[in-house]
C-alpha cells in the first residue's frame, strides 16, 4: 500500500501535486506534508481534501497518472 504526500506549493494550475512517496519528483522536506497510506490516489486525494478543506488537489503526472487531470 502506498504512502502518499502533496506539495504544499501549488503548481502553474493552482493545484497541491500528490505524490507516492517512491515518486521521484517528490517535492523537497520542507515542502511536502503527509497524507498516509492508502490503497489508491482516490482515496490520498479525498483524505487531503478532507484535512485541509481545499479542493485543489492533483495527481502527479508520474507516480499517480489514475488522479492527474490537467
Amino acid at each position: 500500500m502506498p504512502y502518499y504526500m502533496y506539495n504544499l506549493e501549488v503548481d502553474k494550475q493552482g493545484n497541491h501535486e500528490v505524490h507516492k512517496e517512491t515518486c521521484e519528483q517528490m517535492p523537497r522536506l520542507g515542502n511536502r506534508k503527509t497524507i498516509g497510506w492508502f490503497t489508491n490516489c482516490e482515496k490520498a486525494i479525498a483524505t487531503a481534501k478532507e484535512q485541509t478543506g481545499k479542493d485543489n488537489f492533483n495527481g502527479c503526472f508520474y507516480c499517480c497518472k489514475d488522479c492527474h487531470t490537467n
